[in-house]
């Protein structure tokens, strides 16, 4: 399937045939995996797809299976966490859609599983990490392949959980036959090549005393200062290896496998540890008319120390703002004393040290305690189950039943020990515990027909019934009242029965269920014209007790096969034109509208808030309307190919949370709404080439590149009388806001204050003013994402290099503002050795220019620090890098027992081509929306690189 037959004359005196075959038109018979794991032919689909097979995933593994697909996809942004290996990914398909959550849904074998964790709500002072997502916890070898459906009419049928976009994960089968092995390992090395720039030639402001620690700041004398930033870092490692084994027979086949993933950080102390377990069994029964599929996988990840972003306990403060000229390996080797006045081990750093007096300041401890004393430990454990029975009633039509459970917890544990910095301890110590559990049931029940009705037209069809039902328990205990020092167990910890911060313990409960029936239908002329259609009605439990307690939502497709039905030039092996519309609806964050009361300590019982609804403005479903257009090509026997999509989506009725409700209603009172329009519009293109597809020497090329253009059209409703000017906060972001007219996940901040000529303001000595108004500084979004891979392939050798680009918008550092008010970065010893710092186009109060140098230390210290002009710390986030570079080596094996055997070496992250930025603007604090485009004393940069071995058996 899918190459030119070719017929050759054979004698008897014939030993060895090679044959070479050419590729059919580019595959036009390729089957893909679409809405709930129908199959079709990708030549019928009136919407857009793109799917990675298995051998492109795996070339080169990273421990996420998501990051290995950045710059592969055409429409997809992929951003990565800060909390190192392991951690949660961020993925946007089209653009933000949603003021509560923009990521998409999960398919695994054509039913949904929910992401458990959604990472941490990071943000400036936050003391715990990322815990990772579900596809951290899925071995890559299992994957067969992952299909992306972008647009709303390729998820319709997916209901309210698939308004953001799909991803389609269909795992490995079985296969017939004797027993087959494959092993693969891999390691890579991870060197840190992206930290701050620092500088090691000025000195402490003022040096310590036996009764003073001395000055946090660097602007003291010139001098020298060992460089101990770079000395901190390890080389990271990580392992992978897998082992499946496949065998079975026409009537049955097995699948099992087994993973390791063991990651040794660049960050000392931190380590990473999963194992991965996975059965599937395919049988057929009643000659081969009912068909199981079952299969059951399962996780177990062991973290310790993955660095969280935030000041509070991130080991980063106290090694970049270390006070240059003191012996930083002093404390590295003696991070702890034994305090005789406490009669325990207590914090030894520069400034702090209980028995001398020093109590430091919130700013920063000394990284090796926060390693070891402040250690947080995680434990995820994910399972997931699921059984589908089909059974053939007639020629002509399949009935289908399948289900799916997946339960994931995670427990997180960071113990704070006594002496640690007074803002984030209590004297005896602290206690964080995030503890979460879901529990996930899927069930569906779909008939599914074929027929033809004459000899021109053919209909294929749908119709079914699903119900998905989510329990969540989240349990957060943070508590700083210990009876005795450093005993981190539930006994020790006294609570008052209060929600009071330094004695909270919470348990909150969720529990969602949708129930749905749907129906689809495909209508065949010739096999050149398809018509699409497809119907859902939704009920969801987020939306009861309001007047719309279900929606109903459609979509309409159509393609034409241009080049059947039209006589073509010799040179067009293919051509489609398509077209879609739908409306995609999608529920409201649960427990608003009933809300459940949460179990908090000493029996004290207090409801997840009591959100008043104004009657104008009932909550409702949002709803998603995209338009999409597309077309096809492939020339010149299918060695080009051309993919083009545009498409443009409105969501209505977003879910604005705690909005201050207008007179008439309740004055002042918070509530919650439903209203505004948010507008995703852009182009994607993916352009494939087989510059030379014949012979020993073989080169193709691949080039994806997509835009997206958002719009807040309206965030509050016109009649509920808010000014439209009103910012509103995104969930975990202090940066990031929502204004009508603006961008989703723009960002506002102080800047210079300015005279009327735009000039910025300095006092007599040159120090410039700041405006205390929050002002919009940028939009952290990529205005173009461009992926580009080339294979260059000589007999049995393989060479792979990916280089992708995120072109436009402006990123945020509140990193750099700490490095210049504390002296240490390269900038504020350049401004020094200039003789201070040059302000352009700046002006005094009474209108006259000022052309002097301001005293570097006068002007980092009023743009940076903890109240910074943010305006000063923009930079550009376009970046493009290295991304993937892999050579391979087929072994030509002639030994018994192996089928293959193939070495390589392999890296990712290799060097940036172009960055501004002082860090990588790809890199988020969190999953959130808030977490975009704001960089919090996040990891630095690495580059990995290794080498893999494949064995079949």
């Amino acid at each position: 399937m899918g190459y030119q037959p070719k017929t050759i004359q054979v004698n008897a005196d014939t030993k060895n045939i090679n044959i070479t075959l050419l590729s059919e038109s580019g595959n036009l018979n390729e089957v893909v995996v679409t809405a709930l794991g129908i199959t079709r032919q990708a030549k019928t689909l009136t919407y857009s797809t793109q799917t990675i097979k298995s051998d492109e995933l795996n070339a080169v593994k990273t421990p996420n299976v998501i990051n290995s697909l950045n710059g592969k996809v055409a429409g997809v942004q992929i951003n990565r966490t800060s909390g190192g290996v392991g951690g949660a990914a961020r993925i946007t398909i089209r653009g933000d859609k949603s003021t509560r959550n923009s990521q998409p849904l999960y398919v695994i074998d054509g039913m949904p599983i929910t992401n458990p964790t959604e990472g941490a709500k990071v943000d400036i002072y936050s003391s715990m990490p990322d815990n990772g997502d579900i596809l951290s916890t899925v071995n890559s070898e299992d994957i067969e392949s992952i299909n992306f459906l972008k647009g709303a009419a390729a998820t319709a049928l997916y209901g309210s959980a698939g308004s953001n976009g799909v991803i389609l994960i269909t795992t490995k089968k079985g296969k017939q036959g004797v027993g087959k092995i494959d092993f693969s390992s891999s390691v890579t090395f991870d060197n840190v090549f992206g930290t701050p720039d620092l500088q090691n030639s000025y000195l402490q402001t003022s040096a310590p005393t036996a009764t003073d620690a001395g000055s946090k700041e660097s602007w003291g004398a010139k001098g020298t200062s060992k460089n101990h930033v770079d000395d901190f870092f390890n080389q990271g490692s990580t392992w992978i290896n897998s082992l499946n084994f496949s065998s079975g027979n026409e009537r049955s086949t097995n699948f099992f496998s087994y993973s390791n993933t063991t990651n040794k950080g660049i960050i000392p102390t931190s380590k990473f540890d999963q194992n991965n377990l996975n059965y599937r069994n395919s049988s057929k029964f009643l000659d081969d008319r009912l068909t199981l599929d079952a299969s059951v996988m399962a996780s177990i990840q062991k973290v310790e120390n993955r660095v969280n972003p935030g000041m509070y306990f991130s080991p980063l403060l106290g090694l970049y703002l270390f006070p240059r000229g003191l012996d930083f390996d002093n404390y590295k080797n003696n991070y702890e004393y034994f305090s005789p006045s406490r009669y325990l081990n207590a914090q030894n750093w520069w400034n702090i040290n209980m028995d001398k007096g020093f109590t430091g300041g919130d700013d920063q401890q000394n990284p090796y305690w926060v390693l070891n004393r402040n250690k947080v430990k995680t434990n995820n454990k994910n399972i997931y189950t699921s059984a589908s029975l089909n059974y053939k009633l007639t020629d002509w039509l399949n009935v289908q039943a399948r289900g799916n459970y997946n339960y994931y917890n995670s427990e997180a544990q960071r113990d704070v020990y006594a002496t640690t910095q007074a803002t984030i301890s209590g004297v005896n110590g602290k206690v964080y515990h995030n503890g979460f559990e879901s529990k996930t049931y899927y069930g569906d029940l779909i008939f599914m027909g074929k027929n033809s009705l004459n000899d021109d037209f053919k209909l294929e069809y749908t119709a079914g019934t699903s119900v998905t039902d989510i329990k969540k328990i989240n349990t957060t205990i943070e508590n700083a009242n210990l009876s005795y020092p450093n005993l981190f167990t539930l006994s020790n910890l006294i609570f008052n029965g209060t929600n009071d911060n330094g004695r909270h313990y919470r348990i909150e409960n969720h529990h969602i269920q949708t129930q749905s029936i749907f129906a689809s239908a495909q209508l065949g002329y010739k096999d050149k014209l398809f018509l699409d259609l497809t119907d859902r009605q939704e009920w969801s439990s987020t939306l009861a007790f309001t007047p719309k307690q279900s929606y109903n939502y459609y979509s309409i497709g159509a393609n034409a096969v241009v080049s059947e039905l039209f006589k073509m030039p010799e040179a067009i092996s293919f051509g489609k034109i398509r077209g879609s519309y739908a409306t995609v609806g999608n529920g409201i964050e649960d427990n608003r509208t009933n809300p459940q009361p949460n179990i908090d300590a000493g029996s004290y019982v207090s409801p997840d808030g009591s959100p008043v609804q104004d009657p104008r403005y009932y909550l409702r479903p949002e709803m998603n309307n995209t338009i999409e257009l597309g077309t096809e090509w492939r020339f010149f026997k299918s060695r080009l190919t051309l993919d083009f999509t545009w498409y443009k989506s409105n969501i209505k009725g977003q879910f604005l949370k705690d909005v201050t409700l207008p007179p008439g209603v309740a004055a002042g009172t918070k509530g919650d709404i439903s209203g505004g329009n948010i507008q995703n519009s852009g182009i994607e293109a993916i352009i494939g080439y087989k510059l030379l597809n014949e012979g020993a020497f073989k080169w193709s090329t691949t080039l994806n590149i997509s835009t997206n253009k958002n719009k807040i059209v309206e965030l509050f409703p016109a009649a509920l009388g808010v000014d439209p000017n009103s910012l509103l906060t995104l969930v975990g972001g202090g940066n990031n806001y929502l204004k009508q007219g603006g961008s989703f996940g723009d960002i506002y901040g102080t800047t210079f204050q300015c005279d009327a000529q735009g000039r910025i303001l300095v006092d007599a000595q040159g120090v410039p003013s700041r405006n205390e108004a929050k002002s919009y500084l940028g939009n952290p979004n990529p205005r173009a994402i461009v992926g580009w891979s080339n294979n260059f392939t000589y007999k049995n050798l393989t060479l792979s290099v990916l280089v992708d680009g995120k072109f436009g918008g402006k990123v945020l550092s509140l990193s750099e503002p700490f490095y210049d008010s504390f002296g240490v970065s390269q900038r504020s010893a350049d401004a020094r050795d200039a003789g201070g710092v040059t302000i352009p186009n700046a002006a005094t109060a009474d209108g006259k220019a000022w052309t002097g140098k301001t005293k570097a230390q006068d002007y980092y210290n009023k743009i940076g620090g903890r109240n910074e002009i943010d305006e000063a710390y923009m930079y550009s986030a376009t970046a493009i890098r290295l991304r993937e570079l892999s050579l391979s080596y087929r072994v030509p094996v002639k030994v018994k027992g192996i089928s293959n055997l193939t070495l390589s070496a392999i890296g990712t992250n290799l060097f940036f081509i172009k960055k501004d930025a002082p860090f990588d603007p790809e890199q988020v604090s969190g999953v959130y929306a808030g977490g975009v485009g704001v960089d919090v004393f996040g990891l630095p940069t690495y580059r990995s690189f290794g080498f893999s071995l494949k064995c079949g058996f």
